[in-house]
């Protein structure tokens, strides 16, 4: 771990927790350490992916994206966005006809994030080839 970035590991353990908290209430003691615990490492390997530029004069949000990082997370993000959208209106539409459970949207949410960090974390990596 880098020694400058201490404020933002301590800010995002405390984020992480929080998160965790907030998933443990619907999934249990587990499930919120296991968010908590994912969420953190996600946080650890930003930091040290090099896919980001370290600016140390803003100590709680030291990572910065230059151009190309800009546009994988445009890319991604767009990916995500759409095809959640259509799984989610094709999963409303499923469920005029057959039972599906009252909480898909927030699956959906949840493949749609999966999806955009595959899809970033994939063009990052093929780019870097």
């Amino acid at each position: 771990m880098k020694k400058e970035l201490t404020v933002y590991y301590l800010s995002r353990a405390v984020l992480s927790v929080l998160i965790g908290v907030l998933a443990s209430l619907s999934g249990g003691i587990w499930m919120g350490i296991l968010a908590g615990a994912i969420i953190f490492a996600g946080f650890i390997w930003y930091a040290h992916s090099g896919r980001y530029l370290i600016d140390t004069s803003t100590p709680l949000t030291p990572l910065r994206r230059d151009a190309r990082g800009k546009e994988i997370r445009n890319r991604a993000l767009v990916a995500a966005v759409a095809v959640g959208g259509m799984l989610y209106g094709l999963l409303t539409l499923i469920g005029l006809f057959f039972k599906i459970p009252d909480n898909i949207g927030t699956w959906v949410l949840f493949i749609s994030a999966i999806l955009y960090f595959t899809i970033s974390n994939w063009m990052y990596i093929r780019d870097n080839k």
